[in-house]
């Protein structure tokens, strides 16, 4: 998300680096630039009028810490305008004090309601509570039976019928209250375009059970018209907050950085992939550094903690100390990379990340990723633990197993190499370990980009 953005902005920011002084036409140059990348990344032009003001303003007649370079500065200013521009949000799911939450999911159609829907129940699931969804989309042909599949596919209790919605929702709250589930998720029915049908459906709904909070869930890629339709929902039914569905494919993210401004609501989450797992909270300061291509590594390491198994990390971690990468252990890397999400939403993380993406432009990573997977599994036990039996005649038969080339063969054999190599200089493994405490558990990530070389 925000490749296009971050890189305009990271490049206006690098030129201002290594200055000792900038004079007032060069930062007038930089907020040109800044406000030209803003207005290509499709945001309002009213915010970005606004942005470009408050940043000037925070600049000018403003004496420069001693801890910071004047270029520095410039940086805090836009990144601290950045934070505010998206929300300042650091907000998770909300709980009702007295169960069950209901949370309303409301939007147009092809928003990802339904998808949404789970994926926010496996949060919460996540978090220690016991969800449950309920189909009130009766006007989509199969969009319950869809919402059922998804829940019993991750184990979440699942709710719908036939009727008027308001009645099925209060239904659902009594079988919720009866099963002891606590957090219930409403996907309501959507349209193409907002109507007045649509939204007073919503108004009897919300009148009709006690909600906890509404969602709008909005797709990034229609851009200015996601703005657009966040002011209509907001001014017919009032919702507490956004989730912006398809975010990892918006590469320019004006929506995301123009609700704020344009509807007073804040961006609470963000969809980054097809996964159950693929969503997460929209923390505005994290976002900014991603902006900026700073990274978001806490995000990374508490991704990484809630996906890693951490007594295999650890088997992985006792070898590595010996310096000898096994392809078991470069598979179980591969596997615990998997279970962190889309590769993409995992490199855009890293610092510099963007550029990485760069470099994996012209490959397909979760492809490349079971093609090494599949390699890896037609080797023999022997050669997995003892890489430099593979010779000419067995990389031969491994590519045959495999339904590959012998390049390729040679390819993951260099990657393993290669990681071992960084491994080594890092000193790291990608489980927390013992010793070096939670930075310790993306270590290895940064060399991603050997992995599809």
């Amino acid at each position: 998300m925000f490749e296009s953005l971050s890189d305009r902005l990271s490049g206006v920011l690098k030129r201002l680096s290594g200055r000792g002084v900038l004079r007032p036409e060069e930062v007038d140059a930089a907020l040109r630039e800044v406000r030209l990348a803003l207005l290509e990344a499709d945001v309002n032009f009213k915010v970005v009028k606004d942005f470009v003001a408050r940043v000037r303003e925070r600049l000018v007649g403003v004496q420069l810490r001693e801890a910071l370079t004047p270029a520095q500065q410039v940086v805090k200013a836009v990144q601290d305008e950045l934070v505010e521009l998206l929300g300042g949000n650091a907000t998770g799911l909300r709980y009702a004090a007295q169960p069950p939450t209901v949370l309303l999911l409301c939007g147009l159609q092809g928003s990802g309601k339904t998808t949404t829907s789970v994926k926010l129940a496996l949060l919460a699931k996540r978090e220690g509570h016991r969800p449950m969804v309920v189909g009130l989309d009766l006007r989509r042909p199969a969009a319950t039976k869809q919402l059922q599949v998804l829940a019993e596919r991750e184990g979440i209790a699942f709710f719908s019928g036939q009727g008027v919605v308001e009645d099925l929702a209060r239904q659902a709250l009594s079988e919720a209250r009866r099963t002891g589930h606590d957090f219930v998720v409403l996907d309501t029915a959507g349209r193409q375009v907002v109507d007045q049908e649509l939204m007073a459906e919503l108004r009897r709904l919300r009148e009709a059970v006690p909600v906890t909070e509404s969602l709008l869930v909005a797709d990034a890629m229609t851009g200015q018209e996601a703005v657009r339709t966040g002011q209509s929902f907001h001014e017919a039914v009032g919702v507490d907050g956004v989730l912006l569905t398809k975010l990892d494919g918006d590469a320019r993210g004006g929506a995301a950085m123009s609700l704020k401004y344009a509807t007073g609501q804040t961006v609470r989450f963000a969809g980054v992939g097809e996964k159950s797992s693929d969503v997460e909270v929209f923390r505005a300061d994290r976002m900014a550094s991603r902006i900026l291509g700073m990274g978001d590594v806490l995000s990374l390491i508490e991704k990484a903690e809630r996906s890693v198994d951490r007594d295999a990390a650890e088997k992985v971690e006792k070898n590595l100390r010996t310096g000898h990468v096994t392809f078991d252990d470069f598979l179980l890397q591969i596997k615990q990379l998997q279970s962190m999400g889309s590769v993409a939403s995992v490199v855009e993380m890293l610092p510099g990340g963007n550029q990485l993406k760069g470099q994996l432009a012209d490959v397909n990573p979760e492809a490349e990723v079971k093609r090494m997977e599949a390699i890896i599994l037609s080797m023999t036990r022997e050669e997995r633990s003892r890489p430099q039996l593979l010779n000419g005649s067995r990389r031969r038969r491994v590519a045959a197993g495999s339904g590959t080339a012998v390049t390729d063969v040679n390819r993951v054999l260099k990657a393993r190499e290669q990681m071992q190599q960084v491994l080594k200089q890092m000193g790291i493994g990608l489980g927390t370990g013992k010793k070096g405490g939670r930075s310790r558990g993306v270590g290895n990530l940064g060399g991603l980009g050997r992995l599809f070389g």
